[in-house]
């Protein structure tokens, strides 16, 4: 398995991009359609608007950080705002990712017309101790500043975070459903 999730990461140009190292293992992310993300395989903004439930092996006394990004913002092809955090939850303690500190309120997929597929990556990283995410970047779903330009690996770095140990992804392009997601947002041209 350890081969498969190096190869699919490094395949997707996730390594050694955006992290230096793939995950330990893929996570099992599942969203309420009972749709699982499943290493690069394309779900619709629709599919994907509320938030999935994440599992991973995880240690009931151990807390972990949830990271979910776009790294193709605007678009692959010109990722002027590499990367757009769309959901990160801190201090989860075990497996409950409901418990755990959110630093950036779950955002579902939009890719813009035109700009192709986009990846969507989830990774979990498991904590020293609890971290004091106090100065960490907050961000809602109406101030996407502190989403833009966002940097998984300065912020692992800054948090001691190291390898991600587990982590999936899936790629999405504009439908039809976009249209409704963007009305929940204000106006910008930066995404």
């Amino acid at each position: 398995m350890q081969a498969d999730i190096n190869q699919m990461f490094a395949e997707h140009d996730i390594v050694p991009v955006l992290i230096d190292d793939a995950p330990l293992v893929f996570a099992k992310v599942a969203y309420r359609s009972k749709l699982l993300v499943d290493a690069g395989k394309e779900l619709t903004p629709a599919e994907v608007r509320d938030a999935p439930k994440v599992e991973w092996d995880a240690d009931p006394v151990v807390f972990y950080t949830l990271v979910m990004i776009d790294p193709d913002s605007p678009s692959r092809t010109e990722p002027l705002n590499r990367e757009f955090a769309h959901w990160m939850v801190g201090n989860i303690p075990g497996k409950h990712v409901e418990q755990g500190e959110v630093l950036f309120e779950y955002i579902p997929a939009f890719p813009r017309s035109g700009t192709g597929f986009h990846r969507y990556i989830f990774l979990l990283y498991r904590q020293n101790c609890r971290n004091d995410y106090s100065g960490a970047p907050r961000a809602s779903r109406k101030n996407r500043t502190p989403r833009l330009r966002f940097s998984t690996r300065e912020f692992a770095q800054h948090y001691s975070l190291g390898r991600p140990i587990a982590g999936n992804f899936f790629v999405a392009q504009f439908d039809e459903y976009v249209p409704y997601i963007l009305r929940q947002y204000p106006k910008s041209d930066d995404y």
